[in-house]
């Protein structure tokens, strides 16, 4: 997800970088939690697994991002319907 840039307003506090931990993680957001969790998956992967354990870490990664971006989808889908919109006319013989 991208995030535009914005001036900082004064007492501001910077956000937190991303979790360290999945114990951190829980005390976050959904989505950072499921960010968390997916990344700790993939590095578990990475590490390497029993081949009997990497079919159920993949589905799980799998699960993981698919929400992840679902998540993402409703935000930029909520983002641009609050875009400015003009307003035409009104016709009262439409009402």
């Amino acid at each position: 997800m991208t995030r535009a840039l914005r001036a900082v307003v004064p007492g501001e506090v910077a956000p937190a970088g991303p979790p360290k931990s999945l114990v951190e993680a829980t005390g976050r957001s959904r989505r950072e939690f499921l960010v968390k969790a997916r990344r700790t998956i993939a590095k578990t992967i990475d590490d390497g697994v029993p081949a009997h354990a990497l079919g159920r870490l993949i589905g799980e990664m799998d699960r993981l991002d698919a929400e992840i971006r679902r998540l993402d989808s409703v935000d930029e889908q909520e983002a641009a319907g609050h875009a400015e919109v003009e307003d035409g006319e009104f016709d009262s013989a439409a009402v």
